[in-house]
Order: structure tokens, then sequence, then C-alpha cells
């Protein structure tokens, strides 16, 4: 508990000081790169502080100056800033809307272009998916829990299709990666942090190119089978 409390107030306290900072030099020099590094530091601290290792299989599989969605499954909530770390590309997210509704976090999300998505309106929800396609369109990599929400029992759950159409809709390949142990770092619904180790598994690339609507389901199939291949 002492852990988690240290670590949650160190965040806090980082979000609060560096965002406006952040914010102000990437409007000044028009680059949001500033946050990303700024981000990447504070999970590599907050990490040393909860005592987390995290090992990385597969990044050469990530090549450089493309543009893919990475889809992972979501055990915890370090989900998030493990992905920040094993993936080396600047990305944007779908996100809960409810992450909007946080101080100051909220207005860097948004600065930095992340989709919140409210998958109780369609409506809504289609036009996230809309603005996500063109972005990557963009040359704008993306992050997703195809999931929805954080598994309660370790297994994977069933699949979203929104991604998976943004995916087709701008053509680029889905890079699907599977994450281990992070359940037992801090269990959902837990606040207590645990030390130990998150495996990430970086899964070969499925190409989008030449896909339509029809393909979907097949896409979804195949993105999941390699998940569980890594679980």
């Amino acid at each position: 508990m002492l852990r988690a409390t240290v670590v949650y107030l160190f965040i806090g306290l980082y979000v609060v000081i560096m965002a406006p900072i952040g914010i102000i030099w990437s409007f000044a020099t028009k680059n949001n790169g500033i946050l990303y590094c700024l981000a990447r530091f504070c999970i590599r601290v907050a990490g040393w502080m909860c005592q987390v290792n995290v090992t990385i299989r597969g990044r050469e599989k990530i090549a450089p100056e493309t543009t893919y969605v990475f889809l992972s499954n979501h055990q915890g909530n370090f989900d998030g800033p493990v992905l920040f770390h094993a993936i080396p590309q600047n990305w944007k997210a779908l996100i809960k809307k409810e992450m909007m509704r946080i101080p100051i976090l909220s207005f860097v999300l948004k600065h930095a272009q992340f989709v919140p998505i409210e998958r109780s309106d369609p409506k809504r929800a289609h036009t996230s998916i809309d603005l996500g396609a063109k972005l990557l369109m963009e040359g704008h990599s993306f992050i997703a829990f195809p999931e929805g929400t954080r598994s309660r029992d370790g297994r994977l759950g069933e699949f979203k299709r929104g991604v998976f159409i943004m995916a087709i809709k701008a053509q680029v390949p889905i890079i699907p990666i599977t994450i281990r142990n992070s359940a037992k770092i801090q269990p959902p619904g837990s606040f207590a942090i645990r030390p130990g180790c998150i495996e990430v598994v970086i899964h070969d690339p499925i190409p989008t190119r030449g896909l339509s609507m029809e393909d979907r389901n097949r896409l979804v199939q195949q993105a999941r089978d390699a998940i569980i291949a890594g679980l």
C-alpha cells in the first residue's frame, strides 16, 4: 500500500508540474515529441519505484517509419505504460471517454490527439473511428485494447470491431501484442502494487492492404489467435 501511495503521488505531482511545461514547449515548437519524452521518463521512474521489470520480445518486427495499429490484451493498469516503454514509436490511442474528465491529463491527451470513444453511443463511436482512420492515413500509429476493458479472470475477452474498421479504412497493418503477468503486479480493483516482471511479446504484422469491410471478422480472428498464442 505504501509503495502504491508513493508512486501515485509522484505521478500526480509529475503531471501537474511537467505537463504544462511540455504543452507550452510543444506549442512553441509545433512538435508533440516532448510530451512522449516526458511520459516515458515518468514511466521509467515509476517502474523503478515499483520494482517492476519489463522484458520485450519481437521489437525488431516493428519497422521504423511505418504506420501500425498496435492491439494488445488488457490485464491491468500497467498495460498502457508498458506499451509506452515497449513500442519504439510515438503513437496515439483510442481511450475511454472517462479519461477526458481527468484535470490536466485530459488537456494533454487532447493536445496529443488521443481519440476518446463512447461505445454506448454508436453515432459518436462511429465519428471517433472515422477520426482515428483519418489520423492513421496521415501517418500516426495507434494503440488500442480491443477487449475494451481489463480482464477480470485473465482470459481474453471478446474484441470490439471498431479499431479493425479503422485499420481497414486506412489500409495499415496490425501488430498484435501479448502482455503477460501485468495482472499479478496490480490486479483489477486493487490499489496495492507488487514487484515483479511483465513480459511483452510483439507478434508478426498482419497486413490489411486490399481488405474490405467484409474481411473484418477474419481480421479480428487473426489478431485474436496471435495474442492467445502468446498467453
